[in-house]
């Protein structure tokens, strides 16, 4: 066996090795399986039943016991949840003001007559029902929760808000 020969069959023995040993991991990304996550730093916002119940937008509550290494925080909060318009799905909103970080509240009844649901009195922020910034300073819609269901319950990781641009 030549020199060339040698280092040919030892480049190919060696990208077969590499990919057996990275094929299960594919295989495993490409699961459908539902996996658990981990809930430790996660609020538990209730069981979706009770949540997909009654008038929208609501205000929801939340505490949370968030575990950083060695360290154990208690955050209490709340979240407004509203139904999507495309496909019906819980729509999970911050009420951090996207202005200056305010909290935007409830508006009065003379505002929600006139389609603003959230208002921040800090600069005078309006937000629709969606929390869709419609007047005042804000530059964009309120933040966002991705939502998990197990075992029935929401759950929403309240130090990770998706920032939404202006649609």
């Amino acid at each position: 066996m030549n020199r060339r020969d040698f280092l040919s069959n030892s480049v190919k023995g060696t990208a077969g090795l590499f990919a057996i040993s990275v094929l299960p991991l594919g295989l495993v990304a490409c699961s459908n399986e539902k996996k658990n996550i981990d809930k430790s730093s996660m609020a538990n916002l209730g069981p979706l039943s009770e949540l997909e119940k009654g008038e929208f937008p609501k205000r929801v509550p939340y505490n949370v016991t968030i575990k950083d290494a060695w360290t154990e925080q208690k955050m209490d909060g709340f979240v407004y949840i509203n139904k999507n318009k495309e496909d019906n799905s819980l729509l999970i909103m911050s009420p951090i003001c996207t202005h200056l970080g305010c909290i935007a509240g409830d508006a009065e009844a003379e505002m929600k007559n006139t389609g603003i649901q959230f208002y921040c009195p800090c600069h005078g922020g309006q937000y629709d029902e969606f929390g869709i910034n419609v007047g005042g300073p804000p530059p964009r819609p309120l933040d966002t929760f991705e939502s998990y269901v197990q075992e029935g319950n929401v759950y929403i990781s309240v130090l990770s808000p998706i920032k939404r641009e202006k649609s």
